[in-house]
């Protein structure tokens, strides 16, 4: 093999592993955009809404919001009942908000959940969904209760408290 081809040979190689690194940094680079994009698309916003209703929840567990002994939604119809539904309209705002919230965190832990890295995640995501079903279903009986003059059974649905630690854990390993 002459000196010029084997040049020719070495040049058109070195060229080709400059596209292939090329290339292998682009997809690189998409695929840190992606699991950036999937952060700050479904697990930042998971993480705000938890915040939001955390400060919710403690503010309607509180006055002028809390009855004595007896849960948000306990409290909520007992001081309807008392004083009419319209004198608590900015309590119904509140809980009308948890349950949005916990609407749409059900619907980005679905988006979410086949990209989950941590079985953490996985697990508390499922309680969180137990519990924002169970309690989206206490809040829409609120008026039939109202209506039919019966009381919430005595116990509420306890909060996945290990979900705001698995949701931060998961930001940081899809990171």
């Amino acid at each position: 093999m002459s000196n010029r081809t084997l040049t020719i040979l070495l040049a058109v190689a070195s060229a080709m592993a400059l596209c292939a690194a090329a290339a292998w940094c682009q997809v690189s680079g998409a695929l840190r955009e992606s699991h950036a994009q999937v952060i700050r698309g479904e697990l930042q916003p998971i993480a705000t809404l938890l915040k939001e209703n955390q400060a919710l929840l403690k503010e309607l567990q509180s006055e002028p919001f809390s009855e004595k002994d007896s849960g948000i939604l306990e409290s909520y119809l007992a001081k309807i009942r008392r004083d009419g539904v319209a004198n608590h309209a900015d309590m119904k705002q509140r809980l009308d908000q948890v349950s949005e919230n916990n609407t749409a965190i059900v619907t980005l832990i679905k988006a979410y959940a086949p990209h989950a890295k941590t079985p953490a995640f996985t697990i508390e995501a499922d309680k969180f969904r137990n519990y924002a079903s169970a309690w989206v279903d206490r809040w829409n009986s609120v008026m039939e209760l109202f209506m039919a003059g019966g009381n919430y059974a005595a116990s509420e649905v306890p909060f996945p408290k290990g979900f705001p630690e698995a949701v931060q854990a998961e930001i940081t390993a899809a990171k």
